[in-house]
């Protein structure tokens, strides 16, 4: 009998540690699931942090890798304008937010985007950029021109971004057009192509060609020659009395203005300017007189290149 108790209660004994085994047992096995999961939270949200900061980096170096143009671009480019202007006897003024053009009607670049322009006939979209990045099809960082407002004969140069690569547009255009759009082309000019480009990309001193002719190797037109000149290309030209205001009237690079009334109210202004190659070109305005001096002028009726 005694053996018996004695066996039931070693029995119960052993069950009894078996149970307090198991349940610690069950114990460990949570405390060890809730570390491990614990540890595997710390490390997800630790690789979140990392992947953050790693496409927050990736986005500024994109963000500057975009950038195309800069203030020391921009010196460069004063200078060679400077330099090829000279070259084409030419003298250009730069234009940015704080200085506006004045050709033709023409304001860049406060009115750039909302003018209407198009590029070898192709509607297109222009604007104002700092760093040559933006969503226009042309993004402009700089405008040169060699009149201001609104003499006849210029040139209006935009200096443009088009998906990323440099691209000089330029306009003579100083009337109005069937579609109203402002017309531009990609300058033909190879100098200023490659300056541009060349600068861009950081090989470009800013010095221009200096293989061709200069001011000085282009001869200056004097009032005979300009009126031999206009009388070669047909174009009527008789000097009024007395003389309009500004009439043989030098210009910068050695070019002349001949002015001459016509009816009643008419005036005539021709400009000529000398060209490298012994090339000259003239421009014909016709317009109204003004306070009985300066004249009112129209749009430009001819605009040609000839032989000196």
């Amino acid at each position: 009998m005694k053996k018996s108790y004695s066996l039931i209660l070693t029995v119960a004994v052993v069950s009894l540690l078996g149970a307090c085994s198991a349940k610690g047992e069950q114990t460990t096995k949570s405390t060890s699931t809730s570390t491990s999961h614990s540890k595997k939270v710390t490390s997800v949200t630790s690789s979140q942090k990392q992947v953050r900061k790693e496409t927050t980096s990736s986005v500024s170096r994109t963000k500057q890798a975009k950038a195309l143009w800069d203030s020391n671009k921009k010196q460069d480019l004063a200078t060679f304008m400077s330099s090829w202007g000279t070259t084409m006897g030419q003298t250009y003024q730069s234009y940015d937010l704080t200085r506006d053009t004045d050709y033709a009607g023409i304001h860049f670049p406060s009115k750039l985007a909302q003018t209407d322009l198009a590029v070898d006939d192709t509607p297109v979209t222009a604007a104002w950029s700092t760093d040559g990045t933006g969503s226009a099809d042309y993004n402009v960082v700089a405008i040169y021109c060699d009149v201001d407002g609104g003499t006849v004969g210029g040139h209006l140069y935009l200096f443009t971004f088009h998906n990323g690569q440099p691209v000089v547009l330029i306009t003579s255009q100083n009337r109005g057009t069937p579609d109203n759009r402002l017309h531009f082309s990609v300058t033909a000019n190879t100098d200023l192509k490659t300056g541009f480009a060349n600068i861009v990309s950081g090989q470009g001193s800013g010095q221009a060609n200096t293989s061709q002719p200069t001011t000085s190797a282009v001869s200056p037109i004097s009032a005979a020659e300009a009126q031999a000149i206009l009388a070669k290309q047909n174009i009527e030209y008789h000097v009024g009395q007395p003389e309009p205001q500004g009439n043989n009237a030098s210009l910068p690079g050695g070019g002349i203005i001949l002015k001459q009334y016509y009816g009643a109210q008419g005036i005539k202004i021709f400009k000529l300017t000398p060209k490298p190659g012994n090339k000259v070109n003239i421009t014909v305005q016709e317009g109204t007189i003004k306070d009985g001096q300066g004249g009112l002028a129209a749009p430009i009726s001819q605009n040609i290149t000839v032989d000196r």
